[in-house]
């Protein structure tokens, strides 16, 4: 299934307006093609070409999207049915004057040299062959409308639609089309005597789908009796509401919804005023845990300097102990050498004491006191 980008239609949109715009136009074209070979240029999808179809004697539908060709060639297969991929400035077609009409819907806008499309229509129909064509009013398409189309090149205004169609083509019938609210009144089980056309289609499972009289259930019925038979003739008519009161209800449902959305969005707003407010609140958090990490960075470093003092110390301890150990072998050293000191002076001392005890001692001590005896005499 292809995939809707918004540059072509495709049956199966749930765009009703859209459908109806697109859809009409073929089936109104398919009125005017009766028995004729119909050149349909940037057929797309494939549908109108299809619808084309039903009544002319064949039809060939020319896109530039070769995905799109194989897509309409595969979907809708019919013997005076085909399709090709080309430009419709160029068309891939070489006989000319060969076409009794060529269908052009919505196309001329698409493309800048909108001059060379005329040539190449002008070049493949018939001389007395004729054109149907439709582009956006750009009046209204464009100016009065908020959206851009980013696929449409070169819109037109009517005056140029019309001199730009002039330059090839002697005649020219315009008609308007737009969608409006609208009631339909019918007759029941009869054919239009004044060959008006009336188109009738229902969604169906994927897409729009054109429906006979057998299957329009109205609402109302309406009898048109006398004793006379056909003094009045039983003929469709359309009722259309100018004003468009039927979209501008369905407008203000939008408005409403809108206006839905409006609230919403204030919810929206205030929800988000409140988590900037919460994230203020979590700002505020981190300053503070900003404000913690560097408390902790600052008391690590103190910790990390009274380490160090603590180190310090340990190694001051370990340089005391040391010198301690050595003074304590110092000590022992030292006590040692008393001890030998002592008992050599406890040797001496014996020996002494010895000395004292002997006979030779004590005459030289004898000895000794005469000797001062007659020293001190001498002196007085």
């Amino acid at each position: 299934m292809l995939e809707w980008t918004g540059e072509r239609f495709l049956p199966w949109i749930t765009d009703a307006t859209i459908a109806y715009e697109h859809l009409h136009r073929y089936a109104y074209a398919a009125t005017l093609v009766k028995d004729k070979r119909v050149l349909d240029l940037a057929s797309g999808e494939g549908y109108g070409s299809k619808m084309l179809a039903s009544t002319a004697s064949s039809v060939t539908g020319i896109d530039i999207d070769e995905n799109v060709v194989r897509h309409a060639a595969e979907k809708y297969c019919a013997a005076n049915l085909r399709f090709l991929a080309g430009s419709v400035t160029s068309i891939p077609i070489q006989e000319s004057h060969s076409f009794d009409v060529i269908v052009c819907f919505e196309a001329i806008e698409h493309i800048e040299d909108q001059h060379a499309l005329l040539t190449e229509i002008k070049r493949m129909l018939k001389p007395d062959g004729a054109l149907i064509v439709s582009t956006p009013n750009k009046a209204i398409y464009h100016d009065e409308s908020p959206e851009e189309n980013p696929f449409h090149v070169k819109e037109l205004y009517f005056d140029e639609f019309r001199d730009l169609l002039a330059r090839y083509f002697r005649n020219i019938r315009f008609l308007g089309q737009r969608i409006h609210p609208s009631s339909s009144i019918w007759p029941i089980g009869a054919s239009n005597p004044n060959g008006f056309h009336e188109f009738v289609m229902e969604r169906g499972p994927s897409n729009f789908e054109f429906i006979g009289e057998e299957k329009r259930v109205p609402l109302y019925f309406i009898a048109i009796a006398s004793d006379p038979a056909a003094v009045l003739p039983a003929s469709t008519s359309v009722l259309l509401d100018q004003s468009d009161s039927l979209l501008e209800e369905k407008d203000q449902a939008t408005r409403w919804r809108e206006e839905q959305v409006a609230e919403r969005d204030e919810t929206i707003q205030a929800l988000e005023e409140a988590v900037k407010w919460r994230e203020g609140q979590i700002e505020e958090l981190k300053e503070g845990l900003d404000w913690t990490q560097q408390r902790v960075s600052a008391l690590e470093k103190t910790i990390a300097s009274q380490e160090e003092g603590l180190a310090w110390r340990a190694q001051q301890v370990s340089e005391l102990e040391a010198a301690k150990l050595f003074w304590e072998r110092e000590s022992a050293s030292l006590s040692g050498r008393l001890q030998d000191t002592q008992c050599r002076l406890s040797v001496a001392s014996d020996t002494l004491a010895g000395i004292y005890a002997s006979r030779g001692w004590k005459l030289i001590t004898k000895l000794r006191s005469i000797r001062d005896r007659l020293r001190f005499g001498k002196g007085r």
